[in-house]
């Protein structure tokens, strides 16, 4: 499996998390419908202390912090100083304003723990995740509730499928490694439930959110392809292959995006899992 397929919180702290930023704009308008179910379940009527973790660029940080009660402190951490950087500077402009920190999940240490803790697709990477999960246990008041969005099984994330069917048609990627750190960890709900089992979380429970979404938001089938090969973790291993490799693969997405484009945007379907629960 090639590190670029699998990075871990390590690659998210450099490389992989510039890769993010320069994606950001792209990458949010694919990803924010999630966010609305994703807070529905973490439910922060009533917290006064809530933390986004692996947050990003900080968008589902500030959808968070327009859904809390008056007065609340919503903070963000992530692992790329670039991305953490870049949400404490739009954050300026938002009221309430959320407070963003440079903070890995496996080791952040606080004051005082929160009430909510939200992670939109940061959980799947954790280079340990039983450390990771049992720390963020501590880090959750007694009774405080989380909610997590990881992405669904394969089958049903199909535009994931299909962008590694492209690569794999130009050069040999090895077969999928199903616990190793990457987007589809997780599509076996089980294997994260348990280990929030074995983090002391309690009152488990799952409600999948199945949509279409835009790749990269609204954008044309070749626009939609030069965003996927640019920005998704499979497509990292033709970066070696020099640029007419990427050319080509990008040639091919869009061939097979054609396909999807509907109502201005290349729409797929698309399966997650918003796992949420108690300490």
């Amino acid at each position: 499996m090639t590190a670029g397929e699998n990075p871990t919180s390590d690659d998210w702290a450099g490389a992989r998390g510039e890769k993010w930023l320069a994606q950001l704009d792209r990458m949010e308008a694919m990803l924010a419908p999630v966010d609305a179910p994703l807070i529905a379940a973490l439910a922060p009527a009533g917290a006064r202390r809530l933390a986004d973790l692996a947050c990003g660029g900080g968008g589902t940080t500030l959808a968070l912090a327009a859904a809390t009660d008056p007065g609340a402190a919503v903070f963000g951490y992530d692992i790329s100083p670039a991305l953490v950087a870049f949400a404490a500077k739009r954050a300026q402009a938002h009221v309430p304003r959320p407070i963003f920190a440079v903070g890995d999940s496996a080791s952040l240490a606080v004051d005082a723990p929160f009430d909510r803790i939200v992670s939109r697709f940061g959980t799947m990477f954790f280079a340990d995740p039983a450390a990771a999960f049992a720390n963020i246990a501590t880090l959750l008041a007694p009774g405080g509730r989380f909610a997590f969005a990881v992405w669904g099984p394969p089958a049903d994330n199909g535009w994931m499928g299909m962008i590694r069917d492209v690569v794999a048609e130009l050069i040999e990627l090895p077969p999928p490694l199903p616990d190793a750190p990457g987007p589809m960890r997780y599509g076996d709900v089980d294997r994260l439930l348990g280990l929030l089992d074995a983090a002391g979380l309690r009152d488990l429970a799952v409600t999948d959110w199945q949509h279409k979404l835009g790749i990269g938001g609204n954008l044309a089938p070749a626009d939609a392809a030069r965003f996927a090969i640019e920005s998704m973790s499979v497509a990292q291993a033709l970066a070696a292959e020099g640029p007419a490799m990427v050319a080509a693969a990008t040639a091919l997405l869009e061939q097979r995006f054609v396909l999807h484009w509907s109502d201005g945007a290349v729409r797929l379907p698309a399966r997650v899992h918003l796992v949420h629960g108690t300490r």
